[in-house]
C-alpha cells in the first residue's frame, strides 16, 4: 500500500503547487497579522509598518503607503505590526514610554499614562501605550480571532469545492493489538469515533493519539461480511511512540502508477505486465470490487495461479477522480502463486498473548500467558497428512496455513494448552481443548516490531521465540552448521550490490524484540538473490551463518506482490447549510485536537512528534498536490494551530502580552521591569529551544521514533 498524491510530472506544476502552499501559509500569517492592525486603527493607534516576514539586517521588499511601510520580509517565519510605543519585548516598556512621549513643540494630542515605577508621562495619543487596557486587550487578541474565523472560512470553501480523504475501512489489523482482539477484520468499516460521525483514517489517527487510553475509546464498526454495525471499545496501545490500536488504512483496487507491483513477486513475473492505474476487477472471471474481496480470494486460491482481470484506460468520473473509469479495456492476466520461503529454522513457540473476543478460543477460556503445546485431530477425527501423522505443531510460524486449509473442511482439531499460573487459577495446569476451525478469508501479517503471529482459523496470536528448537535436514540452516537450541541474535539482510541502500538489521534479543514473525514476513519480499546472514549464541560463542532462502515445499503465500493506491473519496457538501455545518465542525475538532495534544504532550503524546517549519511546508505541499479542498483543510488546522498556540501565556506570544495586561489592569500600572525582564528571559529560552529542538526534528537530527 502507498500513499496516492496527484503528483506535479512537469515544472509548471511544481511552479504552480510551490505558489500555492507560499500563498496558503501566506494567508494563515496574514490573517493574524491583519487582525491586529485592523483592531489598532479602530483604536486610533499609528501603525508604522506591517509586514509578513521579518525584515533581519533590512532585507525586504516594501513600500510606504501614508503613514504604514508595508512590505514582504527576507525571514519568512511569521510577520509583525509595529505600532507606535509597542514592543514585542515586554521589557522594553521604559523605552515604549520614551517612544510615545511628545516632543516639545509638538501639535500631537497627548495623554497622561502611568509607568512601571508610578511616575506619570505625556505620551501621544495615538500610541499603543495610551490606549486603555481593554483596548490594547482587544489589539492583542485580534490575531487569534482572525485566525479562528478564517479557519471557518478555509473549511467553508474547502466544503464548498469538495476535497479528497481516505475513509476509516480496515485493511487488516496489527495481531494482538486492540483491533485485532475485538475481531474488526479485513474490509469492516469504523462510521464512528467517540464523538466523530463518518470520521476519516486522519480522524481515526488523532482520535487514538489523544483518547484516553485507561478507559478506552467507542468504535461503532459496520462489518463487511454482514453490514450489522456494533460498537467496540478499544484501549490504544502504547509501547513506544504513539498510541495505537492496531488498524492499516485502506487500500483500493488501483495499481499504485509508478510501482503497481513489487519487484520479484508473482505479479511482477506475470507474463503480461501490470500497469500503473490498471483497476482489478475480477478474479478467475468473479467480478469483484473491494479490497477485502480481492484478499479473500488470494487466500482461497493462495496455492493456484490467479486469473486476474483489470480495467485499462477509460475515462475518470469527473466528479470522482478517484472512482471506476468508464470504457478502455479489460486485460487478464495469469499470476502464479507466491512459494513459502524459509531458512530451514523451526523456532521455539512462546506464549498466547491475544484472543480474540467472540471466538471457540475465548468461550473456552484460552487466555494470554498460556502456552500451546501440541495441536492434533479431535478424537475420532480424520487423520491428517503431516509429516507426523497426527501432530500439526511441527512448526509454529506453519501452524497459521496449516489449520487455514483444514478449516475448509470443517474440521475439529484438539489443543494441548498450558495455563500460566496467572490464567490458571481453576483450572488444570495442562488440558486438552476441542476448537472448530473457523474458515478464513482474510489475513492478519507481521508487519511491525515486536508483534506476535496471528492464527485466524482460531483467533489467537502468539510469540514465536528466537532459539531453534531443531533445523529441518539438509536445509540451508544444516548446511550452514547451525544446531538445535542456538540463540539467534540477530539478521542482517543483504540484497544485491544494485539494490542495497543500507543494511537492513533485525535484532531478537531481549531488547530488540519478539521479531521472528517480522523477520519471516520480510524473508518472503526479498529477490531470489537476496541473503541473509544470521547472528547467534551457542553457549559462551558468538556465530554466525550465511544463509540463502529456500522454497518451503507445499507451502504458499496468500499476496502476490500487487502494491494498491488507498482508497480516497471525494467529501463535498450538497448544499450551503451542509457547508456551514461541515465547516463549523472542522474548524472545532481542529481547535479542540490543538487544545488535547498540548494538554497530553510530553506523556501520551512524544515530544518528538512536534513539526517546525519544514514540517509544516511538506505537509501543505503533500495536501496542495491533492487539490485546492485538501490544502484548505490542511490551512484550517493550521489556522487554528496558530490560534492556541499564539494565546499560550508565554512571554513574546499574544498570550503573554495579554497576561501582562491583565496584570496592569489589576494593578493599575505595568508591571516592574525587573519581573518582566525574569519572565521574558524565561520565555525567550523557551521559545528558542523549542525552535531548535524541532529544526531539529525536521532536519532528522533527532530520531522521532513514533
Amino acid at each position: 500500500m502507498g500513499i496516492c498524491l496527484i503528483a506535479a510530472t512537469t515544472p509548471w506544476e511544481w511552479a504552480i503547487v510551490v505558489l500555492q502552499v507560499g500563498l496558503g501559509l501566506g494567508t494563515v500569517i496574514f490573517v493574524h497579522e491583519l487582525g491586529h492592525f485592523a483592531v489598532a486603527k479602530m483604536c486610533g493607534v499609528k501603525c508604522e509598518k506591517f509586514f509578513i516576514g521579518f525584515d533581519i539586517g533590512g532585507y525586504k521588499l516594501s513600500r510606504q503607503w501614508g503613514e504604514t511601510e508595508y512590505g514582504i520580509g527576507i525571514l519568512p517565519l511569521g510577520g509583525y505590526v509595529k505600532m507606535l510605543g509597542q514592543d514585542d519585548n515586554p521589557a522594553n516598556i521604559a523605552e515604549q514610554v520614551r517612544e510615545s512621549q511628545v516632543t516639545p513643540g509638538s501639535k500631537a494630542q497627548t495623554k497622561e499614562i502611568v509607568g512601571p515605577d508610578g511616575s506619570k508621562y505625556l505620551v501621544d495619543s495615538r500610541s499603543y501605550l495610551a490606549k486603555t487596557v481593554p483596548q490594547r486587550m482587544a489589539i492583542i487578541s485580534a490575531g487569534v480571532i482572525m485566525n479562528v474565523i478564517f479557519a471557518f472560512i478555509f473549511a467553508l470553501i474547502a466544503f464548498g469545492i469538495g476535497g479528497p480523504y481516505i475513509p476509516c475501512i480496515v485493511s487488516q489489523t496489527a495481531p494482538g493489538s486492540a483491533a485485532y482482539q475485538a475481531g474488526i477484520h479485513t474490509g469492516d468499516e469504523i462510521t464512528r469515533i467517540g464523538d466523530i460521525d463518518k470520521p476519516s483514517f486522519t480522524d481515526l489517527k488523532s482520535g487514538v493519539t489523544l483518547g484516553d487510553l485507561e478507559n478506552g475509546i467507542p468504535f461503532t464498526i459496520r462489518r463487511a461480511a454482514t453490514g450489522q454495525e456494533e460498537t467496540v471499545v478499544l484501549k490504544p496501545r502504547q509501547e513506544s511512540g504513539l498510541p495505537k490500536v492496531g488498524i492499516f488504512s485502506p487500500s483500493s483496487l488501483r495499481l499504485n502508477l509508478e510501482n503497481p507491483v513489487g519487484e520479484g513477486t508473482p505479479a511482477a513475473q506475470a507474463a503480461e505486465k501490470f500497469q500503473g492505474g490498471d483497476d482489478i476487477i475480477a478474479i478467475h472471471g468473479r467480478s469483484i470490487s473491494e479490497y477485502h474481496q480481492l484478499i479473500a480470494m488470494q487466500v482461497e486460491f493462495a496455492a493456484e495461479s490467479l486469473e486476474v482481470t483489470v480495467q485499462r484506460g477509460g475515462k475518470t468520473p469527473k466528479n470522482n477522480p478517484f472512482g471506476l473509469r468508464k470504457g478502455g479495456s479489460e486485460v487478464t492476466i495469469t499470476v502464479p502463486p507466491q512459494p513459502t520461503k524459509g531458512l530451514g529454522l523451526v523456532m521455539e513457540p512462546g506464549k498466547i498473548v491475544a484472543v480474540e473476543q467472540g471466538t471457540e478460543a475465548a468461550e473456552k477460556n484460552i487466555a494470554p500467558g498460556d502456552f500451546i503445546d501440541n495441536v492434533s485431530p479431535a478424537p475420532g477425527a480424520p487423520a491428517t497428512d503431516t509429516a507426523e501423522g497426527d501432530r500439526l505443531f511441527e512448526d509454529p510460524m506453519q501452524l497459521p496455513e496449516q489449520l487455514r486449509k483444514l478449516a475448509n473442511e470443517n474440521r475439529v482439531i484438539e489443543l494441548t494448552v498450558r495455563h500460566s499460573a496467572a490464567s490458571g487459577e481453576g483450572k488444570q495446569a495442562t488440558e486438552p481443548i476441542e476448537l472448530r476451525l473457523r474458515k478464513v478469508s482474510w489475513v492478519d501479517p507481521t508487519l511491525l516490531e515486536n508483534d506476535p503471529l496471528s492464527v485466524p482459523a482460531l483467533g489467537i496470536a502468539y510469540r514465536v521465540l528466537n532459539r531453534v528448537d531443531h533445523v529441518i535436514p539438509d536445509s540451508p540452516a544444516a548446511r550452514a552448521g547451525m544446531q538445535d537450541g542456538d540463540l539467534v541474535t540477530q539478521a542482517e539482510i543483504l540484497l544485491p550490490e544494485s539494490k542495497q541502500e543500507e543494511p537492513n538489521i533485525i535484532k531478537f534479543n531481549e531488547q530488540g524484540g519478539h521479531n521472528w514473525p517480522l523477520f519471516t514476513h520480510i524473508l518472503q519480499n526479498l529477490p531470489d538473490a537476496a541473503k541473509v546472514t544470521l547472528t547467534y549464541q551457542r553457549g559462551t560463542e558468538t556465530l554466525t551463518a550465511d544463509l540463502v532462502p529456500q522454497i518451503v515445499p507445499d507451502s504458499f503465500e496468500s499476496e502476490r506482490g500487487f502494491v494498491f493506491d488507498p482508497i480516497q473519496k471525494i467529501r463535498k457538501a450538497s448544499n450551503f447549510s451542509e457547508q456551514v455545518q461541515l465547516g463549523y465542525r472542522e474548524t472545532v475538532n481542529s481547535l479542540g485536537m490543538v487544545f488535547r495534544f498540548l494538554r497530553k504532550l510530553g506523556t501520551q503524546v512524544p515530544l518528538t512528534s512536534l513539526g517546525g517549519p519544514i514540517t509544516i511546508a511538506q505537509a501543505a505541499g503533500y495536501s496542495a498536490f491533492e487539490g485546492l479542498g485538501k490544502l484548505l483543510t490542511f490551512l484550517t488546522m493550521l489556522s487554528a494551530n496558530l490560534a492556541v498556540i499564539n494565546f499560550l501565556p508565554i512571554p513574546l506570544l499574544d498570550g503573554g502580552h495579554m497576561v501582562f495586561l491583565a496584570w496592569e489592569g489589576i494593578r493599575g500600572k505595568p508591571a516592574g521591569e525587573r519581573f518582566v525582564v525574569a519572565l521574558h528571559t524565561v520565555g525567550f529560552v523557551f521559545i528558542i529551544s523549542l525552535m531548535l529542538f524541532v529544526l531539529s526534528l525536521d532536519l532528522g537530527l533527532i530520531n522521532r521514533n513514533l
